[in-house]
């Protein structure tokens, strides 16, 4: 999957890894919200 892809997935935001890689502090819902994505994402492939 692409960063730009992901992060339009997870939080509805196409530069989301584009700017956590260029040092964007993430907020806690933001965290919060990727890391429900992950979850799901992982479960529907079990």
């Amino acid at each position: 999957m692409s960063a730009s892809r992901f992060g339009r997935l997870s939080v509805n935001d196409p530069r989301l890894v584009h700017d956590l890689r260029r040092g964007r502090d993430p907020s806690s819902r933001i965290v919060a919200r990727v890391r429900a994505f992950m979850a799901k994402d992982a479960s529907e492939k079990r």
